[in-house]
């Protein structure tokens, strides 16, 4: 004999027919020749509720009307992550096409990727466990995730922006030399209140990092081609890390003179081992979390429009030379470390010069015009 009550209860779950049918506590036997089981007991249960009305062929106690209609569903560890992931989902998405702001005060990467991963191994573990996996219940919880999701990254944009961060893209293309282009807007001094409107070029590194001392004498004989760099020192890498004592400059407290490129640079001066330095201000942490999630260093910015992250020198080139040395061989352009230098301070200097509309163009000869011209 059919039990209407359990029929009642698993319809209103929102079990499938072929499903309730099949059910063994429904007591359910098709007729001899019905291929079609759910279809069949769904007719017979149409014509009892049309003849029958809301009655069942035994009353319903008190109690068990009590648990169908007064008891809100409960929330399961399923209907958590059901709610939880696609919360997750949709704020990683958002926080990864738009790294700055929404991405600033916790990252897609790695900080909302691995929550995302957590998030999901329950989910699939908890749908492992129950074969009630789409019920209105856990519709609505996708639901109300995916809503919570939009709310929470537009909350962090909206604090973002708040704050003084830029608008970034992920969206790069790749340039000659290990370098990207964005398409975000000019990065210029005025954008943290003060300036003149000039491209902003933008180092961040540390003093101890072998790459960054290789690389800081194509910043400074570039440089030196847009203005007057002063405050810088010489110095070498920790004696206690790859290519120790790899001989630099040290631009923490450069200031540049200059009226095409306006300087900022974010760097630890302690050799002893690498520190990453802290920010200035809300543009230079945009810029390092939308394009260096690794934490790679050197890590450089012209304009905010092309980036690169590693070395523009390889430290092995200037092995056993000393600041002086080094220093000695650009000033006569002749030598081992020169050689080395030369090439990706001729690129630094046709990307800058991309970005300040190409001035001075006195600069625009030889390797620099050949490689501006490569530069998209």
């Amino acid at each position: 004999m059919v039990d209407w009550d359990r029929v009642e209860d698993l319809h209103n779950r929102g079990w499938d027919w072929d499903r309730i049918a099949a059910d063994p506590k429904v007591g359910y036997a098709p007729p001899r020749g019905v291929s079609d089981a759910g279809r069949a007991l769904r007719t017979l249960y149409v014509k009892r509720v049309r003849t029958a009305g809301p009655r069942n062929d035994k009353p319903a106690s008190p109690r068990a009307t009590s648990k169908r209609t007064d008891v809100k569903p409960k929330w399961t560890l399923t209907r958590v992550f059901m709610l939880a992931t696609p919360l997750v989902g949709v704020w990683f998405a958002i926080a990864l096409v738009i790294p700055s702001p929404v991405g600033i005060f916790l990252n897609a990467i790695p900080e909302l990727g691995l929550i995302l991963a957590v998030c999901a191994a329950v989910l699939a573990y908890c749908l492992l466990k129950t074969d009630k996996r789409w019920t209105p219940v856990f519709r609505g919880a996708v639901a109300g995730g995916v809503v919570l999701g939009l709310l929470l990254a537009g909350v962090f944009g909206i604090g973002g922006v708040l704050a003084g961060y830029p608008t970034l893209t992920a969206i790069t293309t790749p340039q000659p030399n290990n370098f990207h282009k964005t398409s975000n807007a000019l990065w210029t001094d005025t954008a943290t209140g003060h300036g003149s409107g000039l491209p902003v070029y933008f180092f961040f590194g540390s003093a101890a990092c072998p790459y960054c001392s290789a690389s800081s004498w194509a910043m400074m004989v570039a440089l030196h081609r847009f203005g007057n760099l002063t405050g810088t020192y010489y110095d070498t890498s920790s004696s206690t890390d790859v290519y120790p004592n790899t001989p630099e400059i040290v631009l923490a407290h450069a200031t540049l003179t200059s009226k095409y490129i306006a300087l900022q640079v974010s760097e630890s001066t302690y050799t002893g081992s690498i520190q990453l330095p802290g920010f200035a201000n809300a543009y230079q942490q945009a810029y390092y979390v939308a394009y260096d999630s690794t934490g790679s260093i050197p890590f450089v910015v012209v304009g905010g429009v092309y980036y690169t992250v590693g070395t523009l020198v390889n430290p092995s080139s200037l092995a056993g030379y000393s600041p002086q040395q080094v220093a000695s061989s650009i000033s006569t352009q002749s030598g081992t470390p020169w050689t080395a230098i030369a090439p990706a301070a001729d690129w630094l200097t046709a990307y800058l010069l991309k970005v300040d509309g190409g001035q001075p163009s006195s600069l625009l000869v030889g390797t620099v015009l050949s490689d501006y011209d490569q530069i998209s």
